[in-house]
C-alpha cells in the first residue's frame, strides 16, 4: 500500500512550527543598554516530544538575536499539551527568538522614548566589532 498526499493534506495533518510564549524582565540604562536580562521561554510541543526540545534549545541559543546583553538568564520549557505534535520546521526555533527579541527591543525603546534603531545599534554585536566604513564595505563589495 502507498499514501501519496497532496500538499494541503500533508500541511492539515503533520506537526507545524512551535507556538511559543516569552516572559522577560530586564534592567535598562537610559541610553538603551540592556545591562542583564532574565527570559522565560515556553514553547507548546503538543502531544509527543518529537523534536521539541531541540527546536526549544536553538531558540536559547538564539534569544540575544544580534544584540550585545552582558547578564542574561535565558529558560525555557516544553508544555506537553492536548494539541498534535509540532515538530522542526525550516528555522528550528530560530525565527520565535528573533521576533521575541525585536519585540524587546521595541518594548524597550518605547519605555524610554527612543528610536528602536538607535537602540539596536547602541546594542549590535555586528557594529561593535567594525568601524561605519567597515560595515559598508562589507555589505558593498562581499561576494
Amino acid at each position: 500500500m502507498r499514501c501519496m498526499l497532496d500538499r494541503d493534506e500533508d500541511m492539515v495533518i503533520t506537526g507545524t512550527r512551535h507556538p511559543f510564549y516569552c516572559k522577560y524582565k530586564a534592567g535598562v540604562k537610559k541610553n538603551g543598554k540592556i545591562l542583564a536580562m532574565k527570559l522565560d521561554m515556553y514553547s507548546n510541543g503538543g502531544n509527543t516530544l518529537d523534536l521539541s526540545a531541540s527546536v526549544l534549545e536553538r531558540a536559547l541559543f538564539q534569544a540575544d538575536n544580534a544584540y550585545k546583553i552582558e547578564n542574561v538568564e535565558f529558560n525555557g520549557l516544553v508544555c506537553k499539551t492536548n494539541l498534535p505534535s509540532n515538530t522542526a520546521f525550516r528555522g528550528f526555533g530560530g525565527p520565535q527568538a528573533g521576533l521575541f527579541g525585536e519585540n524587546i527591543i521595541n518594548h524597550i525603546a518605547d519605555s524610554l522614548n527612543m528610536d528602536p534603531i538607535k537602540v539596536k545599534i547602541t546594542l549590535s554585536k555586528f557594529f561593535h566589532q567594525f568601524s561605519v566604513s567597515e560595515v559598508f564595505r562589507l555589505f558593498l563589495y562581499s561576494p
